[in-house]
């Protein structure tokens, strides 16, 4: 633990990724304090920033610290905040959003380079997030098959169609406001399956089980036994952390290193948090 500014601390989840920060008011900080927090994005890719009290707004120009918003297109925003979107279960769902592991929204040509969540309604127990480094799952690769993926393109659909298709999903989370989701199939994107991160410049996986539907130049068939490989590879237990939540926790992720997975264990109550993507970026 150190100090970074002030009485800011920010203190390890674990040996490979994801740090909580503590002692910070994200509403009154200056501009050294925010070149602090963008060192330790860099350095621990997952930043846990505990005890704000962040209206809409706040989460704005939070966000605007990482880069420019982002739209989702399957979610309607908050009014007066179109970028700004709750991610809701209510106690009698029993499926989730974002319940499986992925990087956000690979399938656009522009995925954003950072999300914020902010937990605003939390359960008594349950509901944590899990991430994972892919940085770090890269370079646990063979050497030859490092030289693979890093030929590799990736088609990625937000289909979810080895997910059960997105409609048939989101008609399960009846408490967000979603639409468009027939039109899901006409978002795909390409990237590099070995993504070099612009401000680390570390390699990283970028595929996932649910948004990466085949390499390009190969069919499907060909190419699932390697994605249902990396996809298991790269959520190692010595790659990842876990965020529990709290009322008023901020996490700040970085999309081009990290995949994450929010976990579906809190039947019977009800979680609310409010999501924000920024910096667009194209992945080379």
């Amino acid at each position: 633990m150190r100090a970074l500014v002030s009485t800011m601390q920010i203190s390890p989840l674990a040996g490979a990724l994801g740090a909580e920060i503590m002692g910070v008011d994200l509403r009154n900080l200056d501009a050294k304090g925010w070149g602090e927090i963008h060192r330790a994005f860099l350095q621990y890719s997952v930043l846990v920033i505990r005890d704000q009290k962040l209206e809409p707004e706040d989460i704005m120009q939070a966000g605007a610290h990482f880069g420019a918003p982002c739209h989702y297109p399957f979610v309607a925003g908050m009014e007066g905040y179109p970028y700004i979107f709750e991610v809701v279960k209510e106690p009698d769902e029993k499926k989730n959003f974002g319940g499986a592991w992925h990087s956000d929204t690979t399938y656009l040509k522009q995925p954003p380079l950072a999300t914020l969540l902010y937990a605003v309604e939390t359960p008594s127990h349950g509901g944590d997030t899990l991430f994972t480094n892919t940085c770090a799952a890269y370079d646990a690769l063979s050497e030859g098959m490092r030289k693979v993926v890093d030929t590799l393109t990736g088609v990625n659909s937000a289909e979810l169609k080895y997910g059960g298709g997105r409609t048939a999903m989101h008609k399960k989370i009846a408490g967000m406001k979603v639409h468009d989701t027939e039109n899901a199939d006409q978002y795909v994107a390409e990237h590099p399956v070995a993504r070099t991160h612009p401000e680390t410049g570390r390699k990283a996986l970028y595929a996932s089980r649910g948004h990466t539907t085949h390499f390009k130049g190969m069919t499907e068939e060909e190419s699932r036994p390697l994605i249902e490989y990396l996809a298991m590879h790269q959520v190692r237990p010595e790659f990842t952390c876990r965020v529990r939540w709290a009322r008023g926790t901020l996490t700040v992720w970085d999309n081009r290193c990290t995949q994450h997975n929010a976990i579906n264990d809190y039947h019977g109550q009800r979680r609310r948090m409010r999501r924000l993507t920024v910096g667009a970026q194209t992945p080379q």
